[in-house]
């Protein structure tokens, strides 16, 4: 697979992970604080490991009743706390299957939180620095996250979504307009084919070109099984 393809596990059921992890190259498993137990987080790194799918660790806001997709007005010091236990939950549970975590992706409003926040930018790559400093950072492809995490000396990772709309290069179409999400197989294919050749179209129909490393298939996202085996196509 020459463009790395990942998807984010551990959120809803065995069944869901299972289907979708042969397809992708590395995936973002959740937590334990907006979605998923142990047993399932566990049970999806196993079989992530056995397929040689890349693990990483996907912390996000504690928030289960908003699956994380809601910004929260916690104290830094105590998101630090839950930051931090998060990430070295899944790092452990790799480690004790025999492999090594390769990253980290923060979920939901997080991810975007950290593209506007310095302050909670500068608290993510002080904790992942902390855990791991091989660790890589994945982030919206383009951004200036990008900078702050190189800086810091941690790789980042230039990520781009198979299954989102983009209100402008480095925005996504918000999910609550109700059609930040691509449904139609056919529109799939087409945005997955320019993400791969750094290209994409914005809602207004401009071209934009962006840096383009892996690509993101939500497993909570309709037909997410096989958006996942039409990227692994594409992606050949």
């Amino acid at each position: 697979m020459k463009t790395d393809i990942n998807c984010d596990a551990g959120e809803i059921s065995r069944e869901i992970d299972n289907s979708i992890l042969p397809f992708v190259s590395s995936c973002n498993v959740c937590c334990g604080t907006h979605a998923g137990d142990e047993q399932l987080i566990t049970g999806t790194i196993k079989k992530a490991i056995e397929l040689g799918v890349k693990v990483g660790a996907h912390p996000s806001w504690p928030d289960r009743e908003n699956f994380g997709r809601q910004t929260m007005n916690l104290p830094l010091d105590q998101l630090k706390v839950s930051l931090r236990e998060q990430i070295l939950f899944v790092k452990s549970i790799t480690e004790s299957n025999g492999d090594r975590m390769q990253h980290v992706k923060p979920h939901g409003a997080l991810y975007h939180d950290v593209l506007r926040k310095p302050d909670l930018a500068a608290l993510l790559i002080e904790i992942v620095s902390a855990a791991d400093p091989t660790l890589a950072i994945y982030g919206l492809a383009g951004s200036g996250f990008a900078e702050l995490c190189e800086s810091s000396g941690l790789r980042f990772v230039h990520e781009a979504f198979g299954d989102r709309r983009y209100e402008s290069a480095t925005v996504l179409r918000a999910r609550s307009k109700g059609d930040g999400i691509i449904e139609s197989e056919a529109e799939f294919c087409d945005h997955v084919g320019r993400l791969i050749e750094g290209a994409v179209i914005d809602v207004s129909g401009q071209v934009h070109q962006i840096p383009v490393q892996s690509i993101c298939i939500h497993s909570d996202t309709p037909n997410a099984i096989n958006f996942a085996r039409l990227a692994h196509e594409i992606a050949k």
